[in-house]
């Protein structure tokens, strides 16, 4: 790890200062009951399309959560025969501490964060009233997501949860529904409820998933929730290639593991009206096509994107690259994780893009984390705490970047193959652009000794002549010579590093 001793203390101050304005603007911006129209949203799509991503959302770029569950006991244990309901009775979780867990968040600069709420199995991560298979009367014995919601809102921190239900049958444990006593047992054979339907997965199963998520909406009241590919599956024809940007391809299946669309209609349409109900505003995260357009967000699982996108989006990222499977979005030290200086990247380069990042941080089997998964989130912390401005509450400008260096492998796990060695590797020619305000940042993705030429910045560019009033580099205390020339904005750097990883420019507007 580079030396992080150089990173200027007196920064911190102004790190607070946006941190501050980014929980100010999330707490005023939750509670505008007077700017809420109070029409109730209904359950069809034309409807749920009239609801607006929060003003407050836009300013989030860095979120964090976590795997952890019996997957976690499986991978420590290294028994490849251990199954699922043996690793839930050796989960326990000694160490876990919800007010630690969002020490590092905050430690690490993430603006949000949240757990995952449901994962690979029936066993739900909350205090649930419906089924005995939740993390407080199994595995660990505590309420996951209620001590990790406490603990956010402590800190005016939204909260975010994820559900990942794949199969649906296969994750529905204990009383089916609120109404539908009927019990299944995990040590039995369930399997007739994946084809009750004609073939498809049986009415009771969407039931059951329908108000297990209802309970933890109505419990918790999350300001963000995401849904992993179950929910609308359509990310498995991309990834098979019979589907393209939408369009089933003539060859191929065409073959749907989805929710029907009036079960989403009604949860989406029931989580909108609970956030009118609570007089704040409240957003939803989406794969692929899982939904129509201009509803939710959409979200890229270990990806990035090409270019400027018109439209706010999210990458959940991976903190582990991918040597070994199975379960690799669960703590495995043979998983090495992304070095810091490579997650600012990410997250620099999505942010220009019009993105944000939800980066994964898996604990180990006791609740607690590595020393190394801690040492790189310090690491961007203490970058955040002199570059935060840069990123918090910005938005993209008329450029995303220039230079040489683009994603090459873009969409759905695109920087998560080859072990994550298709993750753009940024020369000193690449900047990336962001702005808030009349302060137009230019970050320069590696050091280049002496000076840059900005060429996007030239004054037959966007930036007339007299249009710059000043270029400062955030943590650095000496004076920045520039030039604007035709060809493009000449600058000349300190001589020391005001920090580890990129290097912003500030560029004051008239």
């Amino acid at each position: 790890m580079k030396n992080l001793t150089k990173i200027n203390r007196l920064k911190l101050p102004i790190f607070l200062i946006f941190f501050v304005i980014t929980t100010i603007n999330y707490a005023q911006n939750s509670n505008h009951e007077n700017e809420i129209p109070a029409v109730p949203y209904a359950a069809d799509w034309s409807s749920l399309q009239k609801h607006n991503t929060p003003d407050w959302l836009y300013g989030l770029k860095f979120g964090i959560y976590c795997h952890w569950g019996p997957q976690t006991v499986q991978v420590a244990s290294k028994n490849t025969q251990m199954t699922i309901l043996e690793a839930i009775d050796k989960w326990k979780g000694e160490k876990f501490d919800a007010k630690n867990w969002v020490d590092l968040m905050e430690d690490a600069g993430a603006q949000f964060g949240g757990p995952v709420a449901w994962h690979g199995s029936g066993v739900v991560n909350w205090d649930s009233d419906i089924t005995d298979w939740n993390s407080v009367k199994k595995g660990p014995k505590v309420d996951i997501y209620g001590s990790l919601a406490k603990e956010l809102r402590k800190r005016n921190m939204p909260l975010i949860s994820s559900f990942h239900t794949g199969d649906f049958w296969s994750r529905m444990w204990g009383q089916l529904s609120k109404e539908d006593s009927t019990y299944l047992n995990p040590y039995e054979d369930n399997s007739k409820y994946a084809n009750a339907n004609e073939g498809r997965l049986a009415e009771v199963i969407f039931k059951a998933w329908f108000d297990r998520i209802s309970e933890a909406i109505d419990t918790y009241e999350p300001d963000m929730i995401w849904f992993d590919t179950g929910f609308g599956g359509t990310v498995k024809g991309e990834l098979k290639k019979y589907t393209d940007r939408g369009r089933l391809l003539p060859a191929g299946d065409n073959e749907l593991i989805s929710v029907p669309e009036s079960y989403q209609q009604k949860l989406i349409s029931d989580y909108f009206n609970k956030g009118l109900e609570l007089g704040k505003e409240v957003e939803v995260f989406y794969k692929t096509h899982d939904i129509p357009p201009g509803i939710g967000i959409r979200d890229i699982e270990d990806g990035n994107l090409q270019g400027m996108q018109y439209d706010p989006w999210m990458a959940d990222i991976n903190m582990q690259r991918h040597f070994v499977w199975p379960s690799p979005w669960f703590y495995n030290p043979a998983n090495k994780v992304k070095e810091a200086g490579t997650l600012i990247d990410m997250l620099i380069d999505m942010t220009s893009k019009n993105g944000r990042m939800l980066l994964n941080v898996p604990p180990k089997a006791d609740g607690s984390f590595a020393d190394e998964t801690k040492k790189e989130l310090y690491a961007m912390g203490q970058w955040l705490k002199i570059n935060g401005e840069a990123i918090y509450n910005t938005m993209p400008w008329i450029f995303y970047g220039e230079g040489p260096t683009e994603v090459t492998n873009p969409g759905h796990h695109g920087q998560g193959k080859s072990h994550g060695e298709l993750i753009p590797k940024y020369t000193s020619e690449d900047i990336r652009f962001t702005q808030n305000g009349k302060n137009l940042y230019a970050i320069c993705m590696e050091w280049p000794e002496k000076q840059i030429t900005i060429r996007t910045l030239g004054s037959k560019g966007k930036l007339y002549p007299g249009d710059i009033q000043s270029i400062s580099m955030l943590g650095s205390k000496d004076r920045v010579r520039w030039e604007q020339k035709p060809e493009g904005l000449v600058v000349q750097f300190p001589k020391e590093k005001p920090c580890d990883f990129a290097y912003v420019l500030k560029i004051e507007r008239r």
